[in-house]
């Protein structure tokens, strides 16, 4: 038989068979396999090899027979060919016979060796092809591969690499016969020259040697004593001379590197005595070859391979290469690698295995040599050391176990290193020695310390950025470090004999300052767990540990660094969990205190962290308090002097704290609180000779620790600190060195000064601390007498803060409250008054705020107020003002102002607030001394001009300092009659008003409680309700809107409440400032003013008779010239009466006046609206003018006619649209709306057919003014459901036009009918007249609204319909089509109504409809689509008996329509067509049922077409056809997956409908099928693919013993024809769908 006629059967065997159409098909989407487009390609590829699944036998066969047959086929369709092939095989391997294998086998042989020349894609795929047979069939393969391998003769490039790639592929079937096939290769090694058949052969035998050492790697293989390693030993032994001693010379790289490769692999092979013999020239060759390749990775492999080798078989040669071999390792390793570079990882990871290897044999001279290296110089040779240290410790744990202490001791070197990079690798080799065992040994803690030493480090630091580098930096090198001494402490058990009680050691000294957090942590750990589990070496014998801080000494620093527990990396919660683990070991009386407050410390600081808002004081007293009660519960004198002495002496503080100024400040404030607790004289002045020798006056917060720990000392120690500060300003307060022979250093005069601030500092803290008795006997002779001379004169803005400070300090030490006294008079305030007053005003003002002087000096200021006696008049004066006007004006700092950068933004924000809210103390402090109207008035002169300001930041923080003083003054008012009396109300109301209707609302609503407060305090009586007075805090809260409405709103009620709350002789003074606020800058405070004062005089006029005939004259004058809109509208309501008497002149004149009308004109329209009344005569004149005037006018232009706009019409509906506009319309609006609807509907269809004249002017055209109306209307009667709708449907957009406005009009009708359905009847009656107009547009615009109005009436409306369907069918035979198409499509929106109201009208309007559909003047087919979607809608509402005599006549005229290219036309054909369901039940059921068989598949392929139209017409006609095809599965498949709008996986539908359709209808399959393939040659691609699907899943579902019902023949024949479609898309469909075809 012919090659094309032998099939091979499933079983395997060959059979001589007819051909089958499978056989076609598969022949057909083989030679198509090569198309051209990608997605076309692969669909066929896929088909293959689906159908290769189920007929894998065939589907090899035939394309072997393809190939055989087509000998000059293209390449590229040989190769896919051949991967199809493959794809089958991998997936049908353990199933393929051994004669079909072997013919598959010999076919890619021929392949593989059909050209001598190497063509890469055509022989790798035979070659692929190969080795996956050879999986299963591997002696077949390894046979027909031979045959091509003879002896003598050199054999196809692509046969020597298809035998090593299946040497690995079947390592088991294969291994035994390459002793065989090395048999042959070698002879021909060395006739070899050309460098691709070298590199083919290296390549194999490092196959071939992978595939042996697999063999021999598994036990179980091992153990068969057929095959040994020593049985190829002198065939790998042979090929390796030939590698290494010709081959590796070659100048070709890519041949070299093969070589090297396949070295490696038989060097495992060869024999000791071999191996040895050849290392010394092999070792350095591989050594050698690493100069002349830049691709390392295979040579460090290679080499890896015969160290490992070497070591294996105990090669002596290895003993004297080892040195060399190191320090080549060595080399490498130090080599820069990029870490990024996949294949320098890999060379680096193999170098570091080359280590490995090599200390598992050499452990003692690979440590040696690599501990030697850690002494070079160099970074770069230091650090590879450790990086091969710590991938030994980790992966040769065994070998080195008894070179553990070398490693230690060898280590020692690299703790010094300075490097970064050094360290880092250093902490990690560090890890894994602890996690080894390493650090137990001597040594081990020197490790410990160096990794603290880390943990320690300052990243700010100037030594640290001198070594940062762009790969480690010295935060990250810390927190890892932090890390290493973490896991150390509490994953490694054996770690806890290292660390306990080491640790403790390093809490104390200073260079660990920075490790405090983790140290503490760590110690808290281990401590924790010790006491828990009473763990014997848990209590510290601190005499034999001598080491260990003392526990005085642990505490105080403890405490010290606990002060600021967010310092150092938040360190406060670790230290008290460390204190209170520690706490039997300090002492043991502190064990319940601490027990007790320390958890809740705990619980503050961690709720504290979550806070932005950080009170540091709050904090620091917390500690104190701590502190002292420690020292309370100890209770021994001499434990609390070695506790005070333990805080260090000079030398240790200035050490440890020099450069931590915070821990400093509060290590003197502990002290302090040490001091009062002690009574020893001696230790109490030693210690305060310390605090002042180390103080460092350059820093505040060391000067405050300084004088809140000297205050501390002095409630116990008075005296002792009084002549320590005389002695300190004696000696260290002169420039001139005390030292011997005048040889010390002088001080600066900053020096002075800032030694100053501190001891003025001091003394007040001692005032505030001291005995109250003792202050006030001493502040006049002794410390002022002292600090006084210091006030003068300063420039240091410190020197100045603190001398303020102290200024305050002894304030409030002699206020009266504090010494219990209130007879006593200090002398002094005058002086420190002066010096205050000098303070701020050297303060700039034109900047913003940047340090705490005038805080402090204003605070200070209200300090000394506070004391007896009052200030005088021109005290309190210079004090209210130089107050005043340092804080007032200052600007808000911002990034954009030019300053200079001393404080921060967020910094001069908070300060600035906190200078207000002095300021308002100050004063209030001021009030408090005298509550009086004079008094009051005295300040408010003051701040007067602050509350006119222009700048809105001056008036707010004035109208703060007003209602704070309101406020007070109020408070206290209600107690004493006589400050009732307020003479300044009227001046207070005037200026507050302007400001209620200020635009800032917090000024708006701070003045509207200054005017509360000044009515309750001038007309109320107090404790009794004034419901007026009271209202106006609902005004405060209407403040908070921004709204002008609100706003007018609120000064109207306002003035209501003034009006009827002041008494006559205040109204002028109120009215008089009320002018003036009228030419406020501020528009909204103008038209308040204004509000205000139009009430006042309507109200109170009786008293302003003369002013208010003034202003009433000038207001329409200025009319012209007032800009702010409520100002506007206040004077234009005067104006409103005028239309009362003049209304038919007034409106005459106004639409005379051009379009676009001025703003004033629209004011004088809009006012019209104000009253209802007067508004509804304006629109119905408007009406009148709109119904009588011409519309437009014809003028001939080109030999064409256009139509041209009238004026008074379009001025009309521009007035009907202002009037819209205004709110107190909108009752108006309603009653006469189905007059202004139907008026503005007919006005928008004529104005979209006239031309608006061109002009320069932005006059808005004729449509878009009517369009704008009837929005404009909507938005007035509250339409808003309606005008949402017509939004969304962008109906606007339609009217805009003479060809769309129709289509808006009908998307008016149904929203119209929802949202006003009283109005439909009048509506409709309105429009009725205009159905004989004489414009074709009113035509136009009833009969479309009419047509949409219908579908939302219900039977109920029946008498309105029924007028509607009349008008409809008399305008049947109008002129226009437009007209007739719209009275067609209302007709069939009878359907709407109900079936039994429908009935009555049946005949009528089907007549109607069938006539519409002869309608022979329709050129676009409007009303044909129009009668079919009309009789569609019909026909769900009629009985069977009024359709049957036209039913089959319907269905016949629909069927072309199904073709039609236009998609609305389909649609609404397959829309009538499933309406018709509704009467295949009945007389006409048999008839219909076979149209419906006819048209079944047409709707079908039609299902999942492109537009989305059709596709809902084809659901929604199938869910109606379904339940008529007398099959309830495929009904129940129609009903449940085809929902309109929701997605449909067509394909999967598809199939599942054919399993159904081949069983509930076999005898129509036929049909079906050659009915779809009808669609083969359809115009769209897209229904071809459907129906070529249909076919395939028909065929694929029907039962092989019913294939006959069907022409097999014919329908495969045009699937294959189709195969070649031009369109891609068509051909990929169509393969997937043959390989459904499989069975045939």
């Amino acid at each position: 038989a012919e090659p094309e006629a032998l099939v091979w059967n499933m079983s395997g065997g060959i059979a001589q068979v007819g051909r089958s159409q499978v056989e076609g098909i598969i022949d057909a989407l083989v030679d198509a396999a090569s198309d051209k487009d990608a997605g076309a390609r692969g669909a066929i590829v896929k088909s293959v090899v689906d159908i290769g699944r189920k007929k894998y036998a065939a589907v090899l066969g035939h394309c072997h027979s393809y190939l055989l047959k087509h000998s000059k086929l293209q390449r590229n369709h040989r190769v896919i060919i051949l991967h199809l092939m493959e794809t089958v095989c991998k997936e049908h391997i353990h199933d393929i016979q051994d004669n079909l294998a072997k013919d598959l086998v010999t076919l890619a042989t021929s392949e593989l060796t059909h050209s001598q020349d190497i063509i890469p894609e055509w022989q790798e795929a035979a070659s692929n092809l190969l080795c996956t047979l050879g999986i299963q069939h591997a002696q077949l393969v390894l046979q027909e591969l031979l045959s091509r391998f003879k002896p003598g003769v050199q054999p196809h490039f692509f046969v020597v690499q298809t035998l090593g790639h299946l040497a690995t592929a079947n390592v088991v079937e294969v291994v035994p016969f390459l002793k065989t096939v090395l048999g042959r290769m070698l002879p021909m090694l060395g006739a070899t020259k050309q460098e691709n058949m070298q590199w083919c052969f290296a390549n194999a035998i490092a196959r071939f040697c992978e595939a042996i050492l697999d063999f021999l790697a598994d036990d179980q293989r091992a153990k068969d004593a057929t095959i040994k390693e020593e049985d190829f030993e002198g065939e790998v032994f042979a090929a390796f001379e030939q590698l290494f001693n010709v081959w590796l010379l070659s100048k070709e790289k890519k041949l070299r590197l093969a070589v090297v490769e396949a070295i490696g692999f038989t060097t495992n092979l060869c024999s000791a005595e071999a191996l040895n013999e050849q290392l010394p020239k092999l070792l350095p060759t591989i050594l050698q070859l690493y100069k002349k390749n830049t691709e390392h990775h295979l040579l460090s492999q290679c080499l890896c391979m015969v160290m490992e080798a070497a070591c294996k078989k105990h090669c002596a040669n290895l003993d004297t290469l080892m040195d060399s071999l190191l320090g080549f390792l060595y080399q490498s390793v130090c080599a820069t690698a990029d870490m990024t570079n996949p294949q320098m990882l890999k060379n680096r990871n193999e170098i570091l295995r080359c280590f490995a290897v090599t200390t598992k044999a050499y452990s003692g001279r690979v440590i040696e040599f690599l501990l030697s290296k850690l002494e070079a110089p160099q970074e770069k040779a230091r650090l590879p050391v450790l990086e091969v240290l710590k991938h030994l410790i980790n992966s040769c744990d065994d070998a080195l176990q008894d070179k553990k202490p070398l490693v230690v001791t060898g280590l020692k070197a690299s703790l010094s290193d300075h490097s970064l990079k050094v360290r880092r690798v250093f902490c990690q080799v560090i890890i894994a020695m602890a996690h080894h065992d390493y650090l137990t040994l001597e040594g081990g803690k020197l490790m410990v310390e160096f990794v603290i030493k880390q943990c320690a480090i300052n990243p700010d630091s100037k030594a640290m950025a001198k070594l940062t580098s762009d790969e480690v930096s010295p935060s990250s090198l810390r927190t890892m470090s932090d890390n290493v001494l973490l896991i150390a402490t509490t994953t490694i058990d054996h770690m806890e004999a290292v660390l306990w009680p080491y640790l403790i050691e390093f809490i104390v000294p200073v260079e660990y300052t920075e490790a405090v957090a983790i140290i503490s942590r760590c110690v808290a750990s281990l401590a924790t767990k010790k006491r828990e589990i009473h763990s014997p070496d848990y209590d510290l014998k601190f005499d034999e540990l001598v080491n260990l801080p003392r526990p005085t000494v642990l505490l105080a620093r403890i405490f010290v660094l606990v002060g600021h527990p967010m310092n150092g990396r938040q360190r406060g919660e670790h230290l008290l969990q460390c204190m209170l683990s520690l706490a039997p070991n300090i002492h043991e009386d502190l064990v319940g205190l601490w027990d007790a407050v320390i958890p809740k410390l705990l619980t503050h600081l961690s709720e504290q962290k979550t806070n932005s808002l950080w009170d540091q004081k709050h904090w620091e007293d917390l500690i104190l308090k701590l502190l002292s009660r420690t020292l309370d519960d100890v209770d021994d004198q001499d434990w609390i002097v070695e506790f005070g002495n333990s805080f260090g002496t000079k030398e240790d503080v200035t050490l440890k704290y020099n450069d931590y100024p915070d821990e400093k400040g509060f290590l003197f404030k502990c002290l302090g609180v040490v001091l009062r607790k002690s009574s020893h004289k001696q230790f109490v002045q030693d210690r305060l000779d310390m605090i002042f020798s180390t103080v460092n006056h350059s820093h505040q917060v060391e000067r405050e620790g300084c004088a809140m720990g000297t205050g501390f000392c002095a409630a116990s120690h008075l005296d002792s600190v009084v002549l320590k500060l005389e002695q300190v300003a004696k000696n260290d307060m002169v420039r001139k060195s005390k030292g011997l022979f005048g040889l010390g250093k002088d001080k600066s005069e900053a020096d002075v000064e800032r030694i100053k601030a501190t001891m003025m500092l001091c003394y007040g803290y001692v005032c505030y601390h001291s005995s109250p008795d003792l202050v006030t006997s001493r502040i006049e002779g002794n410390i002022l007498r002292n600090i006084n001379p210091h006030f003068s004169k300063v420039k240091d803005v410190t020197v100045k803060q603190n001398l303020i400070r102290t200024i305050d300090l002894i304030g409030k030490s002699l206020h009266p409250n504090h010494i219990k006294r209130t007879d006593f008079i200090f002398q002094g305030r005058s002086d420190l008054i002066s010096h205050l007053l000098d303070y701020l005003k050297s303060e700039p003002v034109n900047s913003p705020i940047s340090s705490e002087t005038r805080i402090l000096g204003i605070g200070s200021l209200g300090t000394l107020v506070k004391l007896e006696p009052q200030l005088l008049e021109a005290e309190k004066f210079d004090a209210i003002s130089f107050s005043l006007n340092s804080v007032l004006p200052l600007p808000m700092a911002s990034p954009s102002l030019k300053r200079k950068e001393v404080v921060t933004l967020e910094e001069s924000h908070e300060m600035m607030d906190n200078a207000v809210k002095e300021v308002n103390m100050f004063l209030l402090t001021v009030l408090s001394k005298e509550y009086s109207s004079h008094n009051l008035e005295s300040i408010f002169k003051h701040l007067e001009p602050w509350i006119q300001s222009t700048d809105v930041t001056e008036r707010l923080r004035a109208m703060d300092c007003v209602y704070e003083l309101l406020k007070a003054y109020e408070s206290f008012s209600k107690n004493d009659e006589s400050s009732r009396h307020l003479p300044l109300q009227g001046k207070l109301l005037g200026r507050m008003v302007p400001r209620c209707a200020d635009p800032v609302k917090e000024v708006r609503q701070t003045a509207l409680e200054c005017v509360q407060l000044t009515l309750r305090i001038a007309t109320c009586i107090p404790g009794t309700p004034d419901q007026l007075v009271d209202a106006v805090s609902v005004l405060k809260e209407r403040a908070e809107k921004d709204e002008p409405n609100s706003l007018y709103s609120l000064v109207n009620d306002l003035s209501k409440v003034l009006c009827k709350k002041l008494i006559g002789e205040n109204i002028w003074p109120l009215c008089s400032f009320l002018l003036e606020s009228l030419l406020d800058y501020q528009g909204q405070s103008s038209s308040g003013s204004c509000v205000v004062l139009n009430n006042v005089i309507k109200m109170r006029g009786s008293v302003l008779q003369d002013q208010v005939t003034v202003l009433v004259d000038e207001i329409h004058e200025k009319l012209a010239s007032i800009t702010y809109p409520q100002t506007r509208t206040g004077s234009l309501r005067i104006m409103r009466t005028i239309c009362h008497s003049f209304l038919g002149i007034v409106l005459t004149h106004l639409l005379d006046k051009p379009l676009p009308w001025d703003k004033d004109l629209v004011a004088m329209w809009q006012i019209l609206g104000g009253e209802p009344q007067l508004a509804k005569d304006v629109l119905i004149n408007l009406l009148e003018v709109l119904s009588l005037s011409l519309p437009y006018q014809e003028k001939s232009k080109s030999n064409e006619t256009i139509r041209v706009e009238t004026p008074v019409p379009k001025a009309a509906t521009q007035a009907i649209l202002l009037l819209c506009e205004v709110e107190e319309v909108k009752d108006v609006a309603v009653e006469l709306f189905s007059k202004i609807f139907s008026s503005l509907l007919l006005r928008i269809g004529i104005s979209a057919t006239i031309k608006s004249p061109e002009s320069k002017s932005k006059q808005p055209t004729c449509v878009g003014l009517a369009i704008d109306s009837l929005k404009q209307f909507l938005v007035c009667t509250q339409s808003d459901s309606m005008l949402n709708i017509l939004d969304n449907h962008n109906c606007w957009q339609l009217l805009n036009t003479e060809d769309s406005y129709p289509h808006g009009i009908l998307y008016i009708a149904r929203p119209f009918a929802s949202s006003c359905h009283h109005e439909i009847k009048k509506t409709v009656d309105e429009l009725s007249s205009s159905l004989t107009s004489i414009y074709e547009p009113h035509r136009i615009v009833v009969v479309s609204f009419y047509s949409e109005l219908i579908c939302t009436l219900t039977k109920d409306d029946l008498p309105l319909a029924e007028q509607i369907m009349n008008n409809l069918l008399g305008r049947q035979v109008d002129s226009s089509y437009v007209v007739r198409m719209y009275c067609i499509r209302g007709l069939g929106n009878m359907a709407s109504i109900g079936d039994n109201q429908v009935s009555k009208f049946s005949t009528t309007v089907l007549s109607a409809m069938i006539a519409g559909m002869d309608d022979r003047d329709d050129p676009q087919e409007l009303i044909t689509m129009e009668a079919m979607s009309g009789l569609a809608r019909i026909f769900e509402q009629i009985d069977e008996r009024h359709v049957r005599p036209i039913l089959i006549n319907i269905a016949l005229r629909i069927r072309p329509c199904f073709e039609r290219p236009t998609a609305v036309v389909r649609a609404a054909a397959i829309k009538l067509f499933g309406s018709l369901s509704r009467f295949g039940n009945g007389p006409s059921e048999g008839p219909f049922l076979e149209q419906v068989q006819t048209n079944f598949v047409t709707l079908l392929l039609h299902l999942n077409e492109s537009d989305p139209v059709v596709v809902d017409a084809c659901k929604g006609a199938l869910q109606r056809l379904g339940p008529l095809m007398h099959s309830e599965k495929v009904n129940e498949m129609f009903q449940k997956h085809l929902t309109s709008g929701e997605s449909l996986l067509y394909c999967d539908f598809l199939n599942d409908l054919c399993k159904l359709i081949v069983y509930d209808f076999t005898d129509k399959v036929n049909f079906y099928v050659m009915s779809a393939v009808n669609f083969f040659k359809c115009m769209w691609p897209e229904v071809k693919c459907n129906a070529a699907f249909f076919v395939g899943y028909m065929l694929g579902n029907l039962p092989v013993q019913k294939s006959g019902i069907i022409s097999k023949e014919h329908i495969c024949e045009a699937m294959v024809l189709l195969l070649r479609d031009p369109n891609a898309q068509v051909r990929a469909s169509t393969a997937e769908a043959l390989s459904l075809l499989c069975d045939y």
